[in-house]
């Protein structure tokens, strides 16, 4: 059930570009959090590394008190100046479990943003807004780089990754949007039909918090079931060429089914976000999610009564809450998303990604304990109270979730749930769709669906080839035809009884 993709630094690379291109960006940050230590990293001495000294954690600063352009954009500029040693003196080096900033190898990282010896650095800009990744208590900067040398002009994105005090936890290339083709139309895919459906501007929320979002609706008199749809940043989708949430709402509509998806708080309000004190799940996907669901229930030619709501990732971790405080929402579609207490994820899912290669080092092991070190600290934070000052996290954010599982809660509801798994998932580890299954499988009104071939994105990557293959690609048609016969009451009678009923479609009970 597991792609071979050779190398396992390949194998990390496409996982970013998964988590860049596609906007289920909250448990891409799982794999990007590694991406920026173990780009090339080789057993060279490197003189500016052993004679930096990593600033400690800042512990008594104010939160993100910084402008995070400036302060992403002074890293990068001590790289283009070869002053490494500045740049290393930058870096969380103990975020991942050592004490040495060598592991990051800038100066590896440089050379292939650079490319060219005589490539200079022209122009630094942010590139797009900035996201604040709550679960690691981070800031991360999208930046353009412009280089210009004897051989070509060249446009390079990169993220940066902050932490609360200012420092880097890591970063790496967006190779999506690096090589993609800007001027070029966004590509409608095939399956859906333009002139079948229409679409409405409408904001999400209220002041100061408002967010922008689209509904799509069939043409006809209706009245139509609608979904609204949680599971990227960006109502559309991250990336010039790859507009997976806009795909699933126009593929939707082609098959009668309207949809509301909405930009995320995390980005749209991200440096606010990150400086307030006490931020929760609710804040981040819940509210707003609550706050479309009635949006719909408003609008004409919508049934109010046939509104569900689709989670991807950590929004279908977070979508049993939201059942929770509205029970006459007519069902959840939980997509890609974790199981178990999210603190966990944070170690289980760095273990995950670098077993895949049947391999792990040293240096593996290491940020593995230093991960469920951090996992630990907050277990223990959790039930007694004790909040050890080193936990670099956001508190209120973990104390808010508790002991909270989404399988559990989601065995609480009455309403009819389907669970969508992805057999390639390198996001979220194999055993939490297991987790999923096991919880609600004597409930009757659940379904489960299991794709071959398909990753956290629920993009068919079979097909794929190299590091361009998310450019033009659209959300799975398998997967969108299954989610719109669900609601149409078109689902197959099959119990679970066997794998290969889960990858066919099943019920429980």
């Amino acid at each position: 059930m597991r792609l071979s993709l050779g190398s396992w630094r390949l194998r990390i690379a496409w996982w970013t570009h998964v988590a860049v291109a596609t906007g289920f960006g909250l448990f891409g940050g799982l794999v990007a959090v590694l991406v920026g230590v173990v780009l090339v990293i080789d057993a060279r001495t490197v003189t500016a590394c052993e004679a930096a000294s990593a600033a400690p954690p800042d512990f008594a600063a104010p939160p993100f008190a910084y402008d995070p352009e400036a302060r992403a954009g002074a890293f990068v500029r001590a790289m283009a100046n070869d002053e490494f040693q500045a740049a290393y003196e930058m870096v969380a080096s103990e975020q991942f479990g050592h004490d040495s900033a060598c592991v990051f190898d800038l100066e590896g990282f440089w050379r292939q943003v650079s490319r060219s010896s005589d490539a200079r650095l022209i122009s630094v800009s942010q590139s797009d807004q900035a996201s604040f990744v709550a679960m690691y208590n981070r800031l991360d900067v999208p930046l353009r780089l412009i280089f210009r040398s004897a051989q070509e002009h060249r446009d390079v994105r990169i993220t940066v990754r902050l932490l609360a005090d200012g420092r880097v936890a890591g970063q790496e290339i967006d190779w999506v949007l690096t090589e993609a083709d800007t001027d070029r139309p966004t590509p409608t895919p095939a399956y859906a039909k333009p002139g079948t459906f229409e679409e409405m501007e409408v904001l999400v929320g209220q002041a100061p918090w408002e967010l922008k979002g689209t509904i799509t609706i069939p043409v006809g008199t209706g009245p139509f079931p609608a979904v609204v749809t949680n599971g990227g940043e960006s109502r559309d989708g991250i990336g010039p060429s790859t507009k997976l949430a806009r795909d699933r709402a126009w593929g939707l509509a082609t098959l009668g089914v309207a949809s509301l998806r909405f930009d995320r708080r995390t980005r749209t309000y991200a440096l606010a976000m990150a400086r307030q004190e006490a931020f929760t799940v609710n804040h981040e996907l819940v509210d707003d999610t609550l706050a479309a669901v009635e949006i719909l229930r408003r609008t004409p030619r919508i049934d109010p009564g046939r509104i569900y709501v689709l989670g991807g990732s950590l929004a279908g971790f977070a979508a049993p809450m939201v059942g929770l405080r509205d029970s006459n929402i007519a069902g959840l579609i939980i997509v890609a998303a974790p199981s178990g207490m999210l603190h966990d994820l944070l170690w289980r899912g760095p273990q995950f990604h670098l077993s895949l290669d049947g391999e792990v080092t040293p240096y593996d092991r290491r940020v593995i304990r230093a991960s469920r070190n951090r996992t630990e600290a907050i277990s223990a934070w959790v039930t007694s109270g004790k909040v050890p000052q080193d936990l670099s996290v956001h508190r209120s954010y973990y104390a808010h979730l508790g002991t909270y599982r989404p399988e559990d809660a989601a065995y609480r509801l009455l309403m009819p749930i389907l669970v969508v798994s992805a057999d390639w998932d390198r996001i979220v580890p194999p055993e939490d769709a297991n987790t999923w299954f096991r919880s609600l499988r004597l409930r009757r009104n659940v379904a489960f669906r299991l794709y071959h071939g398909h990753g956290h994105a629920m993009i068919d990557e079979r097909d794929r080839t190299g590091s361009s293959s998310l450019m033009n690609r659209h959300a799975s048609w398998e997967v969108i035809s299954d989610i719109a016969g669900w609601i149409h009451g078109d689902w197959s009678d099959r119990s679970c009884m066997d794998l290969e009923a889960w990858y066919a479609g099943c019920r429980a009970g």
